[in-house]
C-alpha cells in the first residue's frame, strides 16, 4: 500500500472519529437539556392560586333559610368552583332550591384540622363518567378523577375560608359504601390520632398512590359525591382527599400511580361489569 493511500485512510478515520465523538457530546448534551427541563417542570409551579375571597363576601344570601356561605371550593381541572354553604341548624333539611351548591358539615366558618364538602352528582352516574359537560354545574365533574390521566395532572384543591385562601395538595382518591362513611368523626377538628388514623386509611383505599405524605400535623380537606360507579344498588360514595400545603411547599406535581385498587376501576371502564349507562 502507497503512502499517500495510508495517509488517506489515516484521515478518514479521524475525520470519523471525530463525528463520532461530536455525535456523542451532542447526544449527551441533548440529555442533559432534556433532564434539566423535565427537573424544572416537575419543580414549577403546578397551581396558582386564584382568590375567591371576594366571591365568598358577595355571595348571594338565601330567603327563608338559615343556610349561609361559608366558603369557596375550587377544584384543580373540573368547573368545581362554587360556595359552600352551612346551616346554623344542624337539624335543617338540605333545601331543593339550593341544589347547585355544595355544603360543610362543618360547625361554623373557622379553617378547621378537617374540613368535609359534599356535593350533588346528579348527571354523571354512570360507570363511564364524563369529564367535561355543559349539563354540570354541581359537583359532577369530582368523579373525572377516576381517570389516572386526568388524576396525574390535577392534584390541588383550593378552599377559601375565614378570609384566607388554602390550597390542598390532593393524596387519596376513592370509593366508600355509604354505610361506611358514618365511621369517620364527625367534629370539625381531629386529633393528631385521627389525622393519622384517618389519612392512612384513606391512603389504604385510594385507587391510586401518590407520593405525598400526611402527618399527624396536618389539616386534611375531604370532598365527597354520590356515584352508581358499581351500580344503582352499589350504595357507594366517591371521595377525593387532600391535606393543606405545608409551608414553603411547592405546588409542583407528585408522583401518582395505578394500585391494585384500580384494576377494579379499569375493568369497570372497560365494561366487566353491570351498571347503568350514562344518564
Amino acid at each position: 500500500m502507497s503512502w499517500k493511500k495510508k495517509r488517506n485512510e489515516i484521515r478518514n478515520f479521524k475525520h470519523k472519529a471525530k463525528l463520532i465523538v461530536c455525535l456523542m457530546f451532542a447526544v449527551v448534551i441533548g440529555l442533559v437539556i432534556f433532564l434539566s427541563f423535565r427537573i424544572v417542570k416537575n419543580n414549577s409551579s403546578s397551581y396558582k392560586i386564584d382568590s375567591r375571597i371576594e366571591n365568598v363576601k358577595n355571595s348571594e344570601e338565601f330567603e327563608d333559610s338559615s343556610f349561609k356561605t361559608v366558603g369557596w371550593l375550587k377544584v384543580q381541572g373540573t368547573n368545581i368552583d362554587m360556595p359552600i354553604i352551612r346551616s346554623d341548624n344542624v337539624y335543617e333539611d338540605f333545601p331543593v332550591e339550593l341544589e347547585n351548591f355544595a355544603w360543610t358539615t362543618n360547625s361554623d366558618d373557622k379553617h378547621h384540622t378537617n374540613i368535609s364538602i359534599i356535593g350533588h352528582n346528579i348527571f354523571n352516574l354512570s360507570a363511564h363518567p364524563k369529564i367535561k359537560s355543559n349539563t354540570f354545574h354541581r359537583m359532577e365533574e369530582l368523579m373525572a378523577f377516576v381517570y389516572y390521566d386526568f388524576a396525574k395532572d390535577n392534584q390541588y384543591i383550593q378552599y377559601t375560608i375565614d378570609g384566607k385562601d388554602y390550597v390542598y395538595k390532593i393524596y387519596a382518591v376513592e370509593f366508600l359504601k355509604e354505610a361506611d362513611h358514618t365511621s369517620f368523626p364527625r367534629h370539625d377538628d381531629y386529633t393528631k390520632e385521627e389525622i393519622k388514623l384517618w389519612s392512612d386509611e384513606f391512603k389504604k383505599d385510594s385507587i391510586y398512590d401518590y407520593d405525598v405524605d400526611v402527618g399527624e400535623d396536618d389539616k386534611l380537606i375531604i370532598l365527597s359525591t354520590c356515584t352508581r360507579f358499581f351500580g344503582k344498588d352499589a350504595n357507594m360514595e366517591f371521595y377525593v382527599a387532600g391535606r393543606l400545603l405545608r409551608e414553603n411547599e411547592k405546588t409542583s406535581l407528585s408522583k401518582i400511580s395505578k394500585n391494585k385498587n384500580y384494576k377494579k376501576i379499569e375493568k369497570i371502564l372497560k365494561g366487566d361489569g353491570n351498571n347503568e349507562k350514562n344518564v
